[in-house]
């Protein structure tokens, strides 16, 4: 006679289900993770200026500078909050985002 080859089954190995369902489920994990990590990061992204900090300025008169006609107060805590600054100490060389003029 001929041999007989039987194929082993889903039914026969249920760890090969379970590996597909893991499977899947990390894909999507991946994928959500990757959607809100871009949309986190898109909404940070505005329009504005980049400005290297130079010898001697403070935020008060880069605020002055470039928001002239905006009270320099406000604009600190603006600039503050568009850099995730939690005083007021800037350092040269250090760059900052202007938010949109």
């Amino acid at each position: 006679m001929f041999p007989v080859t039987i194929k082993a089954t889903t039914a026969s190995r249920p760890w090969v289900r379970e590996r597909r369902v893991a499977t899947r489920l990390a894909v999507l994990v991946a994928l959500i993770g990757a959607l809100m990590t871009s949309g986190v990061l898109g909404s940070q992204r505005s329009t504005g200026v980049w400005v290297t900090v130079r010898t001697g300025q403070s935020l008060w008169t880069i605020a002055a500078q470039h928001y002239p006609e905006t009270d320099p107060r406000q604009a600190i805590l603006d600039i503050q909050s568009q850099n995730h600054l939690r005083g007021q100490f800037i350092y040269p060389g250090e760059r900052l985002l202007l938010p949109g003029e």
